[in-house]
């Protein structure tokens, strides 16, 4: 589903209103997720279509809007339609905490290396193979072909 300026501009005041940040933590819209939450949503077959929806339950004018009606607009759609809400907040918080400039706030707010976790990452004790001795020892129950 390709965006309209007026849904982009409303999809990102949604993810702001979401994810409003604070002094640490950047806002979710003004990082330009809205593009993110798109890609994220063409995964799922159902998911650009719920978020027309979900844009659609909203008033046309939602990023005009102040941002405690907005808060209140969003909690509508949630209790409303949680479905729809749900998607919208899932692939928000999808693109917001796989943003490096999030993941960047979290390694300096936490310490945690923002980073997978292997190859450099933890430590595994080595495999002992003894655990494979009895698969091992039997007979193949597969037909060769």
């Amino acid at each position: 589903m390709e965006l309209t300026d007026r849904q982009r501009s409303n999809l990102t005041a949604a993810l702001d209103t979401l994810l409003p940040g604070d002094e640490w933590w950047p806002a979710a819209g003004a990082l330009g997720l809205a593009d993110r939450v798109m890609d994220l949503a063409s995964l799922d077959p159902s998911h650009p279509c719920m978020v027309g929806e979900a844009l659609s339950v909203l008033p046309g004018d939602f990023a005009a809007l102040d941002p405690d009606t907005r808060t209140s607009e969003v909690e509508g759609l949630e209790s409303s339609q949680p479905d729809l809400f749900g998607v919208l907040q899932l692939l928000a918080y999808n693109a917001y905490y796989t943003d490096a400039r999030v993941l960047a706030v979290v390694e300096s707010r936490t310490g945690y290396e923002a980073r997978p976790p292997q190859p450099l990452g933890y430590f595994l004790e080595p495999f002992d193979e003894s655990l494979l001795e009895k698969v091992k020892a039997r007979a193949p129950f597969w037909r060769r072909v």
